[in-house]
C-alpha cells in the first residue's frame, strides 16, 4: 500500500500473506501488515466473550489465534477483492476452509480494511453469525 493510494497488487500481496499465515498457523507473520493501533471488529467476539472492539496489534493477533486454535488444514482464499476508489479502504470476500474430523468446512465472509500509513488500521469482518459453516465434503 502506498501513502498516495492503495493498489490492487498491494492488496493481492496482503491477501497472499494472510493465506500463508493461516496455512502455517504462524500469526506473527501477519504482524507487519498491521498498524500498532489497529482496531479489529468481528461478530465472532461474542463466541469468546471478548469486547466488541479489539484495539491494538497484540490483542488482535491473540484473538485471531483464539479463533483458529484447533482448526486443521486451513485454506484462506480471497475470492473477490477491490480497492475502494478515493479512499484508503479495500474489501475482500474470503473462503475460509478447514478440516474437522472427516469433514471439510467453509466459512464465507467479507472483510473491510481501512489503512493508515500503508498498514491495516481497522479490520471489520462481516458474516451471518447464525449461519453454520458450509459442508464441502465428508
Amino acid at each position: 500500500m502506498s501513502r498516495t493510494g492503495l493498489s490492487a497488487a498491494a492488496l493481492a500481496r496482503q491477501e497472499e500473506t494472510f493465506a500463508g499465515v493461516f496455512a502455517s498457523g504462524e500469526l506473527e507473520k501477519a504482524r507487519p501488515l498491521y498498524h500498532p493501533q489497529v482496531v479489529y471488529l468481528s461478530p465472532t467476539v461474542r463466541l469468546f466473550d471478548w469486547p466488541e472492539r479489539i484495539e491494538g496489534i497484540n490483542p488482535t493477533l491473540e484473538f485471531i489465534g483464539l479463533t483458529i486454535r484447533g482448526l486443521a488444514e486451513i485454506d484462506y482464499r480471497a475470492v473477490e477483492q477491490a480497492v475502494l476508489p478515493k479512499t484508503e479502504s479495500a474489501f475482500v470476500r474470503v473462503h475460509f476452509d478447514w478440516s474437522h474430523e472427516k469433514a471439510r468446512l467453509r466459512s464465507n465472509y467479507v472483510v473491510l480494511y481501512r489503512y493508515r500509513d500503508s498498514l491495516i488500521a481497522q479490520q471489520e469482518l462481516y458474516y451471518d453469525p447464525s449461519a453454520r459453516p458450509t459442508l464441502i465434503r465428508c
